[in-house]
Protein backbone atom coordinates (compact mmCIF):
# COMPACT_ATOMS: atom_id res chain seq x y z
CA UNK A 1 0.00 0.00 0.00
CA UNK A 2 2.84 2.38 0.89
CA UNK A 3 4.54 1.72 -2.46
CA UNK A 4 1.28 2.39 -4.31
CA UNK A 5 0.75 5.71 -2.52
CA UNK A 6 4.38 6.70 -3.08
CA UNK A 7 4.05 5.92 -6.79
CA UNK A 8 0.87 8.03 -6.89
CA UNK A 9 2.60 10.98 -5.21
CA UNK A 10 5.65 10.64 -7.48
CA UNK A 11 3.50 10.57 -10.63
CA UNK A 12 1.54 13.64 -9.53
CA UNK A 13 4.67 15.68 -8.72
CA UNK A 14 6.39 14.68 -11.97
CA UNK A 15 3.35 16.05 -13.81
CA UNK A 16 3.54 19.22 -11.69
CA UNK A 17 7.24 19.64 -12.55
CA UNK A 18 6.40 19.11 -16.23
CA UNK A 19 3.82 21.90 -16.20
CA UNK A 20 6.09 24.20 -14.19
CA UNK A 21 8.83 23.56 -16.72
CA UNK A 22 6.59 24.91 -19.47
CA UNK A 23 6.11 28.20 -17.61
CA UNK A 24 9.63 29.55 -18.18
CA UNK A 25 9.16 30.01 -21.92
CA UNK A 26 5.67 31.50 -21.50
CA UNK A 27 6.83 33.77 -18.66
CA UNK A 28 9.69 35.02 -20.82
CA UNK A 29 7.21 35.85 -23.57
CA UNK A 30 4.76 37.54 -21.14
CA UNK A 31 7.48 39.71 -19.58
CA UNK A 32 7.94 41.42 -22.93
CA UNK A 33 4.59 43.10 -22.31
CA UNK A 34 4.03 43.03 -18.52
CA UNK A 35 6.01 44.02 -15.43
CA UNK A 36 7.11 41.15 -13.13
CA UNK A 37 4.75 41.82 -10.21
CA UNK A 38 1.78 42.60 -12.45
CA UNK A 39 2.39 39.29 -14.21
CA UNK A 40 2.46 37.54 -10.83
CA UNK A 41 -0.74 39.30 -9.80
CA UNK A 42 -2.47 38.29 -13.03
CA UNK A 43 -1.24 34.72 -12.73
CA UNK A 44 -2.27 34.15 -9.11
CA UNK A 45 -5.47 36.19 -9.40
CA UNK A 46 -6.61 34.02 -12.30
CA UNK A 47 -5.56 30.96 -10.33
CA UNK A 48 -7.63 31.95 -7.28
CA UNK A 49 -10.55 32.98 -9.53
CA UNK A 50 -10.47 29.64 -11.37
CA UNK A 51 -10.43 27.73 -8.08
CA UNK A 52 -13.22 29.88 -6.60
CA UNK A 53 -15.43 29.06 -9.61
CA UNK A 54 -14.86 25.39 -8.84
CA UNK A 55 -15.81 26.03 -5.19
CA UNK A 56 -19.02 27.77 -6.22
CA UNK A 57 -19.94 25.11 -8.79
CA UNK A 58 -19.49 22.37 -6.18
CA UNK A 59 -21.18 24.50 -3.49
CA UNK A 60 -18.09 24.36 -1.30
CA UNK A 61 -17.72 27.28 1.16
CA UNK A 62 -14.86 29.65 0.28
CA UNK A 63 -12.53 29.91 3.26
CA UNK A 64 -9.10 31.41 3.83
CA UNK A 65 -7.15 29.66 6.58
CA UNK A 66 -3.96 30.58 8.40
CA UNK A 67 -1.95 27.61 7.14
CA UNK A 68 -2.68 28.45 3.50
CA UNK A 69 -2.09 32.16 4.13
CA UNK A 70 1.34 31.38 5.58
CA UNK A 71 2.06 29.31 2.47
CA UNK A 72 1.04 32.32 0.37
CA UNK A 73 3.35 34.63 2.34
CA UNK A 74 6.26 32.18 2.00
CA UNK A 75 5.55 31.65 -1.68
CA UNK A 76 5.36 35.34 -2.54
CA UNK A 77 8.32 36.26 -0.33
CA UNK A 78 10.47 33.72 -2.16
CA UNK A 79 9.40 35.16 -5.52
CA UNK A 80 9.97 38.74 -4.35
CA UNK A 81 13.46 38.02 -2.99
CA UNK A 82 14.34 36.25 -6.22
CA UNK A 83 12.95 39.09 -8.36
CA UNK A 84 14.86 41.82 -6.50
CA UNK A 85 17.97 39.64 -6.24
CA UNK A 86 18.11 39.05 -9.98
CA UNK A 87 18.42 42.81 -10.46
CA UNK A 88 21.93 42.60 -8.93
CA UNK A 89 23.12 39.18 -10.05
CA UNK A 90 23.08 37.08 -13.19
CA UNK A 91 20.34 34.64 -14.10
CA UNK A 92 22.97 31.90 -14.10
CA UNK A 93 24.03 32.54 -10.51
CA UNK A 94 20.40 33.04 -9.51
CA UNK A 95 19.43 29.62 -10.86
CA UNK A 96 22.37 28.00 -9.08
CA UNK A 97 21.64 29.62 -5.72
CA UNK A 98 17.91 28.86 -5.95
CA UNK A 99 18.87 25.24 -6.55
CA UNK A 100 20.50 25.16 -3.12
CA UNK A 101 17.00 24.57 -1.72
CA UNK A 102 17.40 20.93 -2.78
CA UNK A 103 20.30 20.59 -0.33
CA UNK A 104 18.46 22.43 2.46
CA UNK A 105 15.30 20.31 2.49
CA UNK A 106 16.87 17.17 4.06
CA UNK A 107 18.27 19.27 6.91
CA UNK A 108 14.91 20.93 7.56
CA UNK A 109 13.16 17.58 7.34
CA UNK A 110 15.57 16.22 9.94
CA UNK A 111 15.10 19.24 12.22
CA UNK A 112 11.31 19.56 12.06
CA UNK A 113 10.26 15.92 11.64
CA UNK A 114 13.18 14.08 13.19
CA UNK A 115 13.32 11.94 10.04
CA UNK A 116 16.30 9.71 9.46
CA UNK A 117 17.65 10.45 5.99
CA UNK A 118 19.22 7.27 4.59
CA UNK A 119 22.55 7.17 2.74
CA UNK A 120 20.78 6.35 -0.53
CA UNK A 121 18.63 9.48 -0.25
CA UNK A 122 21.60 11.69 0.69
CA UNK A 123 23.44 10.33 -2.36
CA UNK A 124 20.38 11.07 -4.51
CA UNK A 125 20.30 14.64 -3.20
CA UNK A 126 24.01 15.12 -3.99
CA UNK A 127 23.67 13.66 -7.51
CA UNK A 128 20.53 15.77 -8.12
CA UNK A 129 22.24 18.96 -6.99
CA UNK A 130 25.30 18.18 -9.13
CA UNK A 131 23.01 17.65 -12.12
CA UNK A 132 21.12 20.87 -11.41
CA UNK A 133 24.44 22.73 -11.24
CA UNK A 134 25.59 21.38 -14.59
CA UNK A 135 22.21 22.09 -16.19
CA UNK A 136 21.82 25.69 -15.01
CA UNK A 137 25.34 27.10 -14.52
CA UNK A 138 27.73 28.82 -16.86
CA UNK A 139 30.86 28.47 -14.73
CA UNK A 140 32.48 31.40 -16.48
CA UNK A 141 29.90 33.68 -14.86
CA UNK A 142 30.39 32.41 -11.29
CA UNK A 143 32.48 35.05 -9.54
CA UNK A 144 32.19 37.15 -6.42
CA UNK A 145 29.19 37.13 -4.11
CA UNK A 146 27.08 40.31 -4.05
CA UNK A 147 23.89 41.58 -2.40
CA UNK A 148 21.71 40.10 -5.12
CA UNK A 149 23.17 36.66 -4.47
CA UNK A 150 22.22 36.97 -0.80
CA UNK A 151 18.63 37.89 -1.68
CA UNK A 152 18.34 34.90 -4.00
CA UNK A 153 19.79 32.70 -1.25
CA UNK A 154 16.93 33.80 1.02
CA UNK A 155 14.58 32.78 -1.81
CA UNK A 156 16.15 29.29 -1.85
CA UNK A 157 15.81 29.10 1.94
CA UNK A 158 12.12 30.01 1.72
CA UNK A 159 11.44 27.44 -1.01
CA UNK A 160 13.00 24.73 1.17
CA UNK A 161 10.88 25.85 4.13
CA UNK A 162 7.79 25.83 1.90
CA UNK A 163 8.35 22.21 0.84
CA UNK A 164 8.75 21.09 4.46
CA UNK A 165 5.86 23.23 5.70
CA UNK A 166 3.54 21.72 3.07
CA UNK A 167 4.41 18.26 4.39
CA UNK A 168 3.46 19.48 7.87
CA UNK A 169 0.08 21.09 7.07
CA UNK A 170 -1.20 18.99 4.18
CA UNK A 171 -2.41 16.26 6.53
CA UNK A 172 -4.12 18.74 8.86
CA UNK A 173 -6.11 20.91 6.42
CA UNK A 174 -8.30 20.46 3.37
CA UNK A 175 -6.17 20.66 0.22
CA UNK A 176 -8.55 23.00 -1.66
CA UNK A 177 -8.73 25.42 1.30
CA UNK A 178 -4.94 25.48 1.49
CA UNK A 179 -4.63 26.02 -2.26
CA UNK A 180 -7.18 28.84 -2.43
CA UNK A 181 -5.68 30.60 0.59
CA UNK A 182 -2.16 30.40 -0.87
CA UNK A 183 -3.28 31.65 -4.29
CA UNK A 184 -5.36 34.53 -2.89
CA UNK A 185 -2.68 35.78 -0.48
CA UNK A 186 0.04 35.55 -3.16
CA UNK A 187 -2.14 37.53 -5.61
CA UNK A 188 -2.89 40.18 -2.98
CA UNK A 189 0.78 40.66 -2.10
CA UNK A 190 1.75 40.78 -5.79
CA UNK A 191 -0.82 43.53 -6.37
CA UNK A 192 0.57 45.57 -3.46
CA UNK A 193 4.13 45.20 -4.72
CA UNK A 194 3.00 46.19 -8.23
CA UNK A 195 1.39 49.36 -6.87
CA UNK A 196 4.41 50.39 -4.77
CA UNK A 197 7.36 49.15 -6.83
CA UNK A 198 6.10 49.36 -10.41
CA UNK A 199 4.66 52.85 -10.87
CA UNK A 200 2.92 53.73 -14.09
CA UNK A 201 0.04 52.06 -15.86
CA UNK A 202 0.40 49.30 -18.42
CA UNK A 203 -1.07 49.82 -21.92
CA UNK A 204 -4.29 47.83 -22.29
CA UNK A 205 -3.00 46.34 -25.55
CA UNK A 206 -0.10 44.75 -23.64
CA UNK A 207 -2.53 43.05 -21.26
CA UNK A 208 -4.65 41.88 -24.20
CA UNK A 209 -1.67 40.55 -26.17
CA UNK A 210 -0.36 38.56 -23.21
CA UNK A 211 -3.75 37.24 -22.09
CA UNK A 212 -3.45 33.70 -23.47
CA UNK A 213 -0.05 32.86 -21.91
CA UNK A 214 -1.08 34.51 -18.63
CA UNK A 215 -4.37 32.58 -18.67
CA UNK A 216 -2.42 29.34 -19.04
CA UNK A 217 -0.01 30.38 -16.29
CA UNK A 218 -2.88 31.24 -13.96
CA UNK A 219 -5.18 28.27 -14.52
CA UNK A 220 -3.12 25.22 -15.53
CA UNK A 221 0.32 26.20 -14.25
CA UNK A 222 -0.83 27.73 -10.96
CA UNK A 223 -4.31 26.75 -9.80
CA UNK A 224 -4.14 23.15 -11.01
CA UNK A 225 -0.48 22.46 -10.24
CA UNK A 226 -0.55 24.07 -6.80
CA UNK A 227 -3.52 21.90 -5.83
CA UNK A 228 -1.80 18.80 -7.24
CA UNK A 229 1.42 19.75 -5.42
CA UNK A 230 -0.41 19.67 -2.10
CA UNK A 231 -2.01 16.32 -2.97
CA UNK A 232 1.25 14.77 -4.20
CA UNK A 233 3.24 15.78 -1.14
CA UNK A 234 0.77 13.88 1.05
CA UNK A 235 2.41 10.64 -0.04
CA UNK A 236 6.10 11.63 -0.11
CA UNK A 237 8.75 12.92 2.25
CA UNK A 238 9.91 16.54 1.73
CA UNK A 239 13.32 15.36 0.50
CA UNK A 240 11.82 13.10 -2.17
CA UNK A 241 9.48 15.91 -3.23
CA UNK A 242 12.49 18.23 -3.63
CA UNK A 243 14.24 15.66 -5.81
CA UNK A 244 11.21 15.48 -8.11
CA UNK A 245 11.01 19.30 -8.28
CA UNK A 246 14.56 19.11 -9.65
CA UNK A 247 12.95 17.92 -12.87
CA UNK A 248 11.46 21.37 -13.42
CA UNK A 249 14.58 22.86 -15.08
CA UNK A 250 14.95 19.68 -17.14
CA UNK A 251 11.46 20.11 -18.57
CA UNK A 252 12.08 23.88 -18.87
CA UNK A 253 15.13 23.17 -21.03
CA UNK A 254 13.11 20.83 -23.26
CA UNK A 255 10.34 23.41 -23.72
CA UNK A 256 12.92 26.16 -24.35
CA UNK A 257 14.47 23.99 -27.07
CA UNK A 258 11.15 23.58 -28.91
CA UNK A 259 9.49 26.95 -28.17
CA UNK A 260 12.41 29.40 -27.99
CA UNK A 261 14.88 27.37 -30.10
CA UNK A 262 17.45 27.43 -27.29
CA UNK A 263 20.16 24.78 -27.58
CA UNK A 264 21.36 22.27 -24.99
CA UNK A 265 25.12 21.90 -24.44
CA UNK A 266 26.84 18.61 -23.66
CA UNK A 267 27.37 19.64 -20.01
CA UNK A 268 23.67 20.52 -19.69
CA UNK A 269 22.73 17.18 -21.22
CA UNK A 270 24.85 15.39 -18.59
CA UNK A 271 23.23 17.53 -15.89
CA UNK A 272 19.74 16.56 -17.04
CA UNK A 273 20.79 12.90 -17.03
CA UNK A 274 22.12 13.17 -13.46
CA UNK A 275 18.84 14.70 -12.27
CA UNK A 276 16.92 11.78 -13.75
CA UNK A 277 19.46 9.38 -12.24
CA UNK A 278 19.04 10.94 -8.77
CA UNK A 279 15.30 10.37 -8.96
CA UNK A 280 15.82 6.77 -10.06
CA UNK A 281 18.26 6.13 -7.18
CA UNK A 282 15.82 7.55 -4.63
CA UNK A 283 12.86 5.37 -5.69
CA UNK A 284 13.80 2.14 -3.86
CA UNK A 285 13.86 3.87 -0.46
CA UNK A 286 10.38 4.26 1.01
CA UNK A 287 9.36 6.91 3.54
CA UNK A 288 9.57 4.22 6.23
CA UNK A 289 13.22 3.60 5.43
CA UNK A 290 13.98 7.26 5.85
Amino acid sequence: MMRKLEFKGTSILIFVALIWGSTFSLTKISLKYLTPFFLLFGRFFLGSLFLSIYFIARRIPLTINWAGSILGIINFSAIAFQTFGLRSTTATKGAFITGLSVLMVPFFERIFFGSKIGIRLWFSVFIGFLGLTMLTIDFKQIGYVNWGDFLVFICALLYAIQIVYIAYVVHKKEVLDLAFSELFVTALLALLFHIFFEPGSLPFKNIFISFLPVFYLGTIATSLTLTLQLIGQKYLTPTKSALIYNLEPVFATVFAFFVLKESLSFIQFIGAFLILLSLFISIPSSPIDN
